[in-house]
């Protein structure tokens, strides 16, 4: 029996899990990405939430596990802390420039085809999937930066730092590094862009001295912009930021990419062994997504304006200080 190729437009985490996933159920797959392996990416580079049979699924197990683990976290206004609490389970730290090139080490390993430093077609053709990341706004207010540092102490396994239109976080991934990674509104002209800079324009003036005074990678430096976190039109053949980009300390993209993956792949593997049209495919893949996501993403664009603004800001702290604070719902809603 003839089992239909995939294709898949894209190699970050949503395209290799795909991937991934397809090869673990024999299903031919072609991956196409820009660039190449390994790079840096902007990310937070830590994973909550990722189920054990997502895992197994996406034949992640090993490479998931020299992941380093953190559970604790500190909220922090500017100069003081907010809140401290412990995740329900684990994080999973891991730089993106590491697990890209283990999944797509294991991808090819598994018979999968990658290509690398070309561009995929974007028409829309049976088979071919879109997870070519984020759909870039020109009028986007919002800018991502991202960094690893060396020789900085952390207050706790994570710490988020919530500054004015700004937010930051830090983790510490493999080795002696941390990576460094926030979302800026977008400097004005003549403004300085700088991660430090932007930092501190935050009023995050302390956070901006303890970064100063830890060893900066200059390899990692990276920048996003045109990011967009409004509801997406609706693409049928799209996974992961494609299909819609969710706020970051709201929900977790890195889990919504693997997860989505972990969906699409047993709609496709049906579709590839000819058992369904592509449009019947496609129509139940959006079925699978939205009962699975529609909740999170919307949650995480209605609390992303409240870690921004200083009255929202307030509240949560009040709330916080009169045990009031509903943290494992509000967790549950957001992952």
């Amino acid at each position: 029996m003839t089992i239909h190729t995939v294709e898949i437009v894209g190699g970050g985490l949503a395209g290799l899990s795909l991937g991934l996933g397809l090869r673990a159920r024999g299903v031919p797959v072609r991956i196409i990405e820009a660039g190449n392996y390994p790079r840096h990416r902007v990310c937070g580079e830590f994973i909550t939430g990722l189920d054990e049979d997502t895992r197994r699924e996406l034949q992640l197990t090993d490479i998931l596990a020299g992941a380093r683990p953190a559970r604790s976290v500190l909220w922090s206004e500017p100069g003081y802390p907010v809140l401290r609490h412990n995740l329900p389970e684990a994080a999973l730290c891991l730089s993106r420039y590491r697990l890209d090139e283990a999944m797509a080490s294991a991808f090819t390993a598994a018979g999968g085809e990658l290509r690398t430093g070309c561009r995929g077609p974007s028409d829309a053709q049976p088979g071919r999937i879109m997870a070519s990341g984020r759909r870039p706004q020109a009028s986007s207010r919002w800018v991502g930066l991202k960094q690893h540092f060396h020789e900085l102490d952390l207050r706790e396994d994570l710490e988020l730092h919530l500054g004015h239109g700004a937010y930051v976080g830090l983790t510490r991934i493999e080795g002696p590094a941390v990576n460094v990674c926030g979302l800026f509104p977008r400097p004005g002209r003549g403004e300085a862009c700088g991660l430090i800079d932007r930092v501190r324009a935050a009023g995050l003036t302390s956070l901006a001295r303890r970064l100063e005074s830890a060893t900066a990678v200059k390899a990692t430096a990276c920048a996003v912009a045109g990011l967009d976190y409004s509801r997406p039109a609706p693409q049928p053949a799209a996974l992961g930021d494609y299909h819609g980009l969710i706020p970051p300390f709201t929900g977790h993209g890195m889990t919504v990419a693997m997860q989505s993956a972990a969906l699409a792949a047993r709609r496709l593997e049906v579709w590839a062994r000819g058992r369904l049209t592509w449009d019947e495919t496609l129509s139940l893949l959006q079925q699978d997504l939205r009962r699975r996501f529609a909740r999170k993403l919307a949650w995480g664009r209605v609390l992303h304006p409240w870690l921004l603004a200083p009255h929202g800001r307030r509240i949560v702290h009040l709330l916080h200080r009169w045990r009031l604070l509903p943290l494992g719902p509000l967790y549950r809603l957001c992952h």
